[in-house]
């Protein structure tokens, strides 16, 4: 078969704005005008709001209800007969469009999540058929998802970990996967798969546009658009404010960094629960931080380019990412990155050459030997409640011997206390800014022009649109030609929530439950 039949249709729950669609984007961009691409279709749920006119233009898209949520759709059918449905409904549209089966790859975006309990015996049904199908993970049900894990095994009716492993991670001919980073690729290989079945896929990255206002013109914007004094610094946190981008710690930056520095929270969350959880953040600011402003991306008038031209620094509390873009697009804008550290993420990027000196790995928070153990109490009783009726996860709490915690171990009561405290206490306010003086510098202080040139060159040529047309390239040829050997996987012992587990921290803030 030549390569330059290849169809590619590109699959996933919903298009609506966030990590998943922007990924979407990119890849059509990439594969835009590939001579070994004869068309791209999108097929996904109902919502499809979130993708770029460009996208639209350069692509087909399809729409399939069996696709959506599964919290937003009739699920009175059986998980089987649900994935028999949807695998015919796709088998025809492709029929219909002209497209062979032994000519498409079938790239499917988090089918194991949780999202759409189906997708997993979906897969299958398609590779049976001669589809050659890539599962690109971008996060793990496994990785503090209880709920999420706990509807797919109450879904597929299992009883063992390991039956639920085999349903959601299956092997077999025309079957691949795709990670974001090494750190998950090897996650599955230690689960078994052979290596020949996995590819490390990084996120593109590129700027929403290529004319970007210049840094005066920007501030002038934004300082009127929010009513900032002139002499104030942009320090710019340009995420979707859900749970895990730990924003408790966010307010504290801000904090730390003081006046005329001025935070910027960009987006706020759609869902109930991660809305509820942003409004409270929202409310202990007004209370205990003055510096901060929420919904930055929402000012009419005021785009991300704007928002990110006027920053001064851009910065990242999040615990938990599937790539990271936060650590690499803000470079191509000449903006430098203080952010959390998250080995599993940053590994790859400093194997590129990154240099990311700004990064921290804690922030101490000193206190008594009696709150510091109550503290440690609440982190283990947290663990465990999350994982409540689902599983036991080990949860006993650590004994100490230093007199501080890092701020991302507290449960959202005790961060939220120690926000206040911060605000009435100046002695404690003090304490918190010389044991973390590193990080109060990073935020403060310009970076190096040398630095910033450097990543801005390692991002623009490591992880360019032309250097991600060639890995999905090799994705895909490899997949549609079915050059992975037929008896290279096994499976062994460990499950998935094992290795998912000791592969990545518990952080509180991620399991938050608001009633």
């Amino acid at each position: 078969m030549k390569v330059s039949a290849m169809k590619i249709l590109i699959v996933h729950c919903h298009f609506e704005r966030g990590g998943v669609t922007q990924v979407v984007d990119n890849h059509v961009h990439c594969l835009h005008q590939s001579n070994d691409i004869d068309e791209v279709a999108l097929v996904s749920g109902p919502r499809q709001s979130g993708l770029h006119a460009a996208t639209r233009s350069s692509a087909s898209l399809w729409t399939l209800p069996s696709l959506e949520y599964d919290s937003l759709r009739d699920c009175s059918r059986s998980v089987s007969q649900q994935a028999e449905q949807t695998a015919r409904e796709l088998d025809e549209q492709c029929q219909r469009a002209g497209w062979t089966r032994e000519q498409t790859v079938i790239h499917w975006h988090n089918h194991s999540l949780g999202k759409n309990a189906a997708a997993p015996l979906v897969i299958q049904r398609l590779a049976n058929l001669g589809y050659a199908c890539v599962m690109q993970i971008h996060d793990f049900a496994e990785d503090q998802r209880p709920q999420n894990w706990a509807h797919l095994k109450t879904a597929h009716d299992c009883d063992h970990v390991q039956d639920l492993d085999k349903i959601l991670y299956p092997c077999g001919e025309r079957l691949s996967y795709a990670t974001l980073t090494t750190g998950d690729a090897e996650t599955l290989s230690k689960f078994g798969i052979s290596n020949s079945r996995i590819d490390v896929l990084p996120n593109s990255v590129r700027l929403p546009s290529d004319e970007l206002p210049d840094f005066e013109t920007a501030a002038q914007r934004v300082a009127k658009a929010f009513q900032l004094p002139t002499d104030f610094r942009w320090m710019l946190y340009p995420v979707r404010g859900i749970r895990r981008k730990n924003l408790g710690e966010f307010l504290l930056l801000c904090q730390m960094a003081g006046r005329p520095t001025v935070g910027a929270m960009t987006l706020a969350p759609d869902t109930p629960m991660e809305r509820k959880s942003y409004e409270r953040w929202r409310a202990i600011a007004k209370q205990s931080v003055d510096n901060v402003v929420f919904d930055a991306a929402h000012q009419e008038g005021i785009q991300f380019v704007d928002n990110l031209s006027a920053a001064s620094v851009v910065v990242s509390s999040s615990v938990a990412e599937g790539f990271g873009m936060v650590f690499l697009e803000p470079w191509l804008a000449s903006r430098p990155v203080v952010a959390r550290n998250l080995p599993g993420v940053t590994r790859d990027f400093m194997d590129q050459g990154m240099q990311l000196d700004q990064l921290y790995d804690v922030v101490m928070i000193p206190s008594s030997a009696s709150w510091l153990a109550e503290a440690e109490r609440q982190f283990a009783a947290a663990k465990v409640n999350a994982w409540k009726g689902v599983r036991s996860p080990g949860g006993a709490a650590v004994s100490r011997d230093c007199d501080w915690i890092d701020f991302a171990r507290l449960t959202p009561e005790l961060q939220t206390e120690v926000i206040h405290r911060f605000a009435t206490d100046s002695g404690f306010a003090k304490e918190i800014r010389q044991r973390n003086a590193t990080l109060c510098d990073a935020l403060r202080t310009a970076s190096d022009p040398a630095t910033i040139a450097h990543n801005r060159n390692v991002v623009a040529t490591k992880y360019g649109p032309e250097n991600q047309r060639q890995q999905l390239l090799s994705v895909y040829r490899k997949a549609i030609r079915n050059e992975i050997p037929t008896a290279s996987d096994s499976l062994n012992t460990k499950t998935m929530l094992d290795l998912v587990e000791h592969s990545r921290p518990f952080y509180p803030c991620r399991v938050e439950q608001l009633a």
